[in-house]
């Protein structure tokens, strides 16, 4: 029987598991402080273990980007604070406003790592995949949560707001007004909300 095993019996992670998730938090560690391709010997160092045994633990570094995704994304998920659908118009997009670019202020490295891998990296399947789960995922909560107000819209005319809402909370837009426009947190949320506003209004859903 393997360690892995013991562990999910005895309701324990095992060892094995516990060293694999130290490895790929110490990744995401040293992305969120900079390093957009941290090395296989920095990875080593910040989790206290051997550079070998990192490959011991994943048998190659797309495996290991696939885990490290996965931590990422749990690490993450707290700030996705679901938004009701039943909320006055007005205050969903302030609350998606808020809620995306808390989301985004706080994944802003580990987006630029992920567009790093996808340019030039080992992983730029992985990357791009991840990338577009994403994005796809917003899509859907963006369609939920103004479903009722667009669905008096031609299919194609509500496939260009759901597509104009998506791309207004961007992580690549956030980029541009943080690191680009050197705007505040509270500016460039200013400027996600205006946009999302004018959106719906143009659709005619928005007094």
């Amino acid at each position: 029987m393997s360690s892995g095993t013991v562990g999910e019996l005895s309701g324990r992670p095992s060892r094995m598991a516990l060293s694999r998730v130290a490895i790929c938090e110490a990744c995401l560690d040293l992305v969120q402080e900079g390093a957009l391709q941290p090395s296989a010997d920095q990875i080593a160092e910040r989790a206290g273990v051997s550079r070998r045994s990192i490959f011991n633990h994943f048998a190659d570094l797309a495996e290991l980007y696939d885990a490290v995704v996965e931590v990422g994304l749990k690490r993450c998920a707290p700030l996705l604070e679901e938004i009701s659908a039943h909320e006055p118009i007005a205050r969903r997009v302030d609350h998606l406003a808020e809620v995306r670019s808390k989301f985004l202020e706080a994944t802003a490295a580990f987006t630029r790592a992920l567009t790093a891998q996808a340019l030039v990296g080992p992983s730029t399947g992985q990357a791009l995949r991840v990338s577009k789960y994403a994005l796809r995922l917003q899509h859907q909560d963006v369609e939920r949560l103004f479903h009722r107000e667009l669905a008096g819209l031609s299919p194609p005319e509500r496939a260009e707001v759901l597509e104009a809402m998506s791309a207004a909370m961007a992580p690549v837009l956030w980029e541009h007004l943080r690191r680009g426009r050197g705007n505040s947190l509270s500016s460039a949320r200013g400027v996600m909300k205006r946009t999302l506003t004018a959106i719906l209004r143009d659709a005619g859903v928005l007094p």
